[in-house]
């Protein structure tokens, strides 16, 4: 039999069980808060921490009490958490949102260096793009202008032949191909 300083032990062990457990919802209600957790997301959210929690105080009732399930182990776990809720709730979640809110400004702070250190690396090569631009694009321009007037002397000159020359090398091809054989033969 067990002596009443080991059960009273065994009891603030199970307060302090019912204090973690209630600082664990309260996180969670603050990160489900955070995340802005739909219907679906709280009900697998819910699942997820229940079966956590459930085995975390199964695993410390275990370590505290070897696990044995008596009426003083249930009432120290409620008492635990109605002690949390009461004294302890509201510090700890302006301690959460106070930590959300350093995560959020550290990762704001973090996407912002990344996108500078972006730019610093990509600068070079717009810079170099556009002073190769200007250049290039007056030279298309020119071309462009010059190819609209030269396209019919050049046509003129060189057009026909060219025309003349591949028409010729079909019908010479055509010829050669051992495909369009007369069936009489």
């Amino acid at each position: 039999m067990e002596t009443l300083v080991s059960q009273a032990r065994a009891f603030f062990v199970t307060i302090a069980i019912g204090v973690a457990a209630g600082l664990c919802y309260d996180y969670y209600r603050m990160l489900r808060g955070v995340l802005r957790l739909k219907k679906t997301g709280t009900c697998l959210g819910d699942i997820v921490f229940w079966l956590v929690t459930t085995v975390i105080v199964f695993l410390m009732l275990l370590r505290g009490n070897w696990g044995e399930m008596r009426l003083y182990v249930l009432i120290g776990l409620g008492l635990g958490a109605l002690i949390y809720f009461y004294l302890f709730s509201s510090r700890a979640r302006s301690l959460f949102k106070l930590k959300f809110f350093v995560l959020y400004k550290t990762w704001g702070f973090f996407v912002k260096a990344v996108l500078v250190l972006r730019e610093v690396i990509i600068f070079p090569f717009r810079l170099g793009a556009l002073i190769l631009s200007y250049p290039l694009l007056l030279i298309r321009y020119i071309l462009y202008k010059t190819g609209s007037f030269l396209k019919p002397v050049f046509y003129r000159v060189a057009g026909r032949r060219l025309e003349n020359a591949a028409a010729s090398f079909r019908q010479k091809l055509t010829s050669l191909a051992f495909w369009k054989r007369n069936k009489g033969s």
